[in-house]
Formats: C-alpha cells, sequence, structure tokens
C-alpha cells in the first residue's frame, strides 16, 4: 500500500511538481489529507496516471537501472 509520503516523493522526483499541482488541490486539502488520510480516489488517480501499484516499478521510473555492456 502505498502512502501519501511516497506518492509526494515519487511526483517530486519525477515531475517536479507538488501534490497540490498534480492533483490539482489547495494546499489545505493536502493538509487534510496529512491529518486524515488520503482518500482512495486520489490513490486510484495516481495509480492510473502512472499505470501501477507496484512501488518496485514506480521506483524504476525515477531510477531506471542502467544496461551496462561489458563486450570488450
Amino acid at each position: 500500500m502505498m502512502d501519501l509520503n511516497f506518492i509526494q516523493f515519487f511526483i517530486k522526483s519525477l515531475y517536479n511538481q507538488s501534490l497540490e499541482e498534480y492533483f490539482h488541490v489547495q494546499k489545505s486539502t493536502v493538509s487534510s489529507w496529512r491529518k486524515r488520510g488520503t482518500p482512495q480516489k486520489y490513490i486510484n488517480i495516481f495509480i492510473d496516471r502512472e499505470n501501477s501499484d507496484n512501488i518496485y516499478e514506480l521506483f524504476e521510473k525515477i531510477y531506471p537501472r542502467k544496461i551496462v555492456n561489458f563486450n570488450i
């Protein structure tokens, strides 16, 4: 299960956006999410946009593995 901190990290790392910009909401809305929990609706929006709910796949988007060719 993803939490708001991971989603925030992912959005900032990949798109250089805040949660407010990504979801088109006010700062007070995000503050409310931090206190009461993120509504499932917004987690689903994130999953749909990024085409994955797998944290390992999402990390691969941020930090793709480099293929090293050792042929000399």
